[in-house]
């Protein structure tokens, strides 16, 4: 798991070209007019996904991965919560639908600790197939907030 701001690019040289491109397309891209949706810019191997939602209840969200993409999640508007801990394998599944749509979601735990990240505007979270994350969380009370989340196919890493 990455997590930064999209106004401190001291970092990303660390980054892996990939990586880089998707922080430069949030900084390019402006989604002011694009709404609730899927935006292929690379065939399957990159999409751009605007995410129009409320958040609520970090109870009523369920821990979730990914296997065949990367997300690049950013806070275009609003504040979320977003938990993540590590996927050591040892988790219940709830409902897998990772043939489908390329996510699996496990059931609650209480034995892992699970870090809250505070996504602000600006900042962006980056997880990969090995990070459960739990997006959509509110952070004090329910709130509209768009954010883009970029699909980046795992094999084009």
């Amino acid at each position: 798991m990455i997590y930064g701001h999209i106004g401190s690019a001291e970092t990303e040289k660390a980054y892996t070209e990939k990586i880089r491109k998707a922080i430069s397309i949030l900084r390019e891209t402006d989604v002011t007019e694009m709404h609730h949706g899927k935006y292929p810019l690379d065939g399957e191997n990159l999409i751009l996904q605007i995410n129009e939602v409320t958040t609520g209840p970090a109870e009523e969200k369920r821990p979730e991965v990914h296997r065949k993409y990367i997300d690049v999640q950013y806070m275009v508007r609003g504040h979320e919560l977003i938990g993540f801990y590590p996927d050591c394998g040892d988790g219940e599944v709830l409902e897998d639908l990772l043939e489908e749509n390329d996510v699996l979601f496990y059931k609650e735990r209480d034995d892992v600790n699970e870090l809250m990240l505070p996504m602000t505007e600006g900042c962006y979270a980056i997880f990969f197939p090995e990070d459960v994350h739990r997006p959509c969380c509110q952070m004090g009370a329910p709130e509209a907030i768009k954010k883009i989340v970029l699909k980046v196919k795992v094999d084009t890493l």
